[in-house]
C-alpha cells in the first residue's frame, strides 16, 4: 500500500492540530505535545521501517557508516565519493545505533531511526523554551508539524539532532551560559556544515567577552571530533588536514531546486561550472542578508540566514526544509504556517511518493517536482522577518543561590 495513504492521514491530522492549536490559542501541557509527537512520529517508523523502498542514503550511506567506524575505519576515506563527508560525530552515532539494533534484535530500519526521532521530541520543550510567553503553544505545534515527523520517522535523517544542538546553544546564549552555548553549538556544527549558519545567532545572543568564549568552543569542538579520527579510527595524525578538506567538500549535484532546476530542466546532474556559480550566488547572498539584518534580535538573523539559504541554494534535500521550522514558530508571524504548509506539502510529495498517483515514473515525477520548487520559494521570502524589530539586549546569567555556576 502506498506510503501516502497509510502516512498521509496522520500528517494531515498533524497539520490540523497545529493549525487548530494557531486559531484557538491551545496551550497543551508538555507530556501531552511529546505524548502526540511521540504518536505521530511511531506512525511514520513503523510504516518506513517495513517499506521495502528505502531512502538511498539511509539505507546505504548511513548503514556503511556505522560499518566501517565499527571496523575502526574512517568512513569519509573508505566510502564512494560524496558518500560521507561529515566529521567522524554522526557516524559514531550511526555505530551506536547499529549495534545497539544488533544487542535488542532489531533491523536497520527501526535502530537507524531511533536518535533522529528522539533529537525531535526533545526539539518539542527546546522550541517552547525559545518561543517564550506562548512557548507551550509553539512546543506543541512543532509536535504537530509533519516536515520533523517526515525527516526523522521516515527518512531517518539527521537534521533534528544538530538543531537540537542549535537550538539549546541559542537557549543557553540567551541566559547568558557563554560556555554551554559554545559547546552545544560546537556540536551542533560536528554534526554537518551548514550549522555555521547558527553560529552568528548564538554568538550575538551573549555581550562582550562572552563572544570569545562562544567562538573559542565553537572551533575547538568540531576540532577535537577531527581529532578523534587519528585515535579511534585508521586516519593517521598527518592526514587530519586532509580529511578536513575532505568533510568540509561538497559534490556539486544540482538540478533538486530552485534556479538550478530552471537550467538542469529538472533533471538532477553532477556539475561543478553550477556548483562554483551556485556557491558564489550562496556566500554573497547570505553576506548580504546578514549584514542587512545586523541589528536584528538573535532569534531573527538566524531564521534569515537559514531562510535566505534555502531561497538562494544551489543544491537541496527535502530535509533541509525543516531547518528553519523552530525558529518559523518561536517568532511567529503571519507568514510562518502558509510557508510551513506548503513546505510540508512539497516535502511530502516526494517522501510519500505521490507519483503513484500521476501514472509517471520516478525521475518523471522528479524532474516536475523539481520545478515546483519555484512555487515553494516566494513562500520562504515572505516568511523572512521585518528588518530591524526592537532587539531586546543579552541576558545576564541567573546565579542560583548555594549552587555551582559558570564562570
Amino acid at each position: 500500500m502506498s506510503p501516502a495513504l497509510v502516512v498521509g492521514p496522520p500528517l494531515v491530522a498533524g497539520l490540523v492540530l497545529a493549525l487548530a492549536a494557531q486559531r484557538r490559542g491551545w496551550a497543551p501541557p508538555l507530556w501531552a505535545a511529546l505524548a502526540v509527537g511521540a504518536v505521530l512520529r511511531i506512525i511514520a517508523m513503523a510504516w518506513a521501517a517495513q517499506d521495502p523502498a528505502q531512502p538511498y542514503d539511509f539505507a546505504n550511506d548511513f548503514s556503511m557508516a556505522a560499518a566501517e567506524v565499527l571496523e575502526g575505519r574512517n568512513p569519509t576515506t573508505h566510502m564512494r565519493d560524496g558518500g560521507w563527508h561529515f566529521l567522524p560525530f554522526l557516524a559514531y552515532v550511526l555505530a551506536g545505533q547499529k549495534e545497539l539494533g544488533d544487542l535488542i534484535g532489531l533491523s536497520w530500519n527501526w535502530s537507524g531511526r531511533i536518535v533522529p526521532v528522539l533529537a525531535d521530541l526533545a526539539l518539542i520543550p527546546l522550541v517552547a523554551k525559545l518561543a517564550g510567553e506562548r512557548g507551550a503553544l509553539r512546543g506543541f505545534q512543532y509536535a504537530c508539524v509533519p516536515l520533523g515527523i517526515m525527516v526523522s520517522g521516515i527518512h531517518g535523517q539527521f537534521p533534528p539532532l544538530t538543531l537540537v544542538f542549535g537550538v539549546a546553544a541559542l537557549v543557553a546564549a540567551r541566559a547568558g551560559r557563554a560556555h554551554w552555548a559554545g559547546v552545544l553549538i560546537g556540536l551542533s556544527v560536528a554534526c554537518t556544515n551548514w550549522s555555521v549558519l547558527l553560529v552568528p545567532g548564538v554568538v550575538l545572543a551573549v555581550a562582550g567577552s562572552r563572544r570569545l568564549v562562544v567562538l573559542g568552543w565553537t572551533a575547538a569542538v568540531p576540532g577535537l571530533w577531527l581529532l578523534s579520527s587519528a585515535v579511534f579510527l585508521d586516519t593517521p595524525v598527518t592526514g587530519l588536514v586532509d580529511l578536513g578538506r575532505a568533510i568540509m567538500s561538497t559534490r556539486p549535484v544540482v538540478g533538486d531546486w530552485g534556479w538550478t532546476a530552471l537550467v538542469t530542466g529538472g533533471d538532477q546532474d553532477v556539475s561543478s561550472v553550477l556548483g562554483r556559480i551556485g556557491m558564489l550566488v550562496l556566500v554573497a547572498g547570505l553576506l548580504a542578508a546578514g549584514w542587512w539584518w545586523r541589528g536584528a534580535d538573535p532569534v531573527d538573523l538566524t531564521l534569515v540566514l537559514l531562510l535566505v539559504f534555502l531561497i538562494l541554494t544551489y543544491r537541496l534535500g527535502a530535509q533541509y526544509l525543516m531547518w528553519p521550522v523552530p525558529y518559523l514558530l518561536a517568532r511567529a508571524g503571519r507568514a510562518t504556517w502558509p510557508v510551513i504548509t506548503v513546505t510540508s506539502a512539497w516535502a511530502a510529495a516526494g517522501y510519500l511518493r505521490v507519483q503513484m498517483f500521476t501514472g509517471m515514473g520516478w525521475w518523471q515525477f522528479h524532474s516536475v517536482w523539481a520545478l515546483s520548487s519555484l512555487v515553494v520559494i516566494p513562500f520562504l521570502i515572505a516568511a523572512l522577518p521585518p528588518r530591524n524589530p526592537p532587539r531586546p539586549g543579552p541576558a545576564e546569567p541567573v546565579r542560583p543561590t548555594g549552587a555551582m555556576s559558570e564562570p
